[in-house]
């Protein structure tokens, strides 16, 4: 049995954490600490990478292959819900957070929690 997502880092958090956020880092800890992984949604480390600094890219690299961590891309069965979520939130990647986060039963980390709408009926975590 493959561990359970509880955590979903969006591109905000990625990006954190290239930038060597303590906050992202010790989620990850938690939740490896709890037999779980943390997931990053292909369409964020595509579009964390596009973003950070040259000098950070091996960071976000260096995620990426984290033991507490898996790349997940979305469930081609799920574009229809990706796409509605993708109007509703204006960004392809933070509605491949969020669609993760709820069909995985965990939260999405995420630095800008106002990009969800109203975070406070979400499984949204502000970093």
């Amino acid at each position: 049995m493959t561990a359970p997502i509880q955590v979903v880092l969006d591109t905000t958090a990625i990006t954190a954490y290239a930038g060597a956020s303590i906050a992202v880092g010790e989620a990850i800890t938690m939740v490896g600490e709890e037999d779980a992984v943390v997931a990053l949604p292909v369409a964020c480390l595509a579009e964390a990478y596009r973003q950070v600094p040259d000098d950070q890219l091996p960071t976000v690299s260096l995620l990426a292959g984290h033991p507490s961590v898996v790349v997940v891309d979305t469930n081609p069965d799920d574009w229809l819900a990706l796409a509605g979520l993708a109007r509703d939130l204006g960004q392809v990647d933070a509605a491949a957070a969020l669609l993760l986060a709820v069909d995985s039963d965990g939260y999405v980390l995420t630095a800008q929690p106002d990009a969800y709408g109203n975070p406070d009926e979400l499984p949204v975590i502000p970093i």
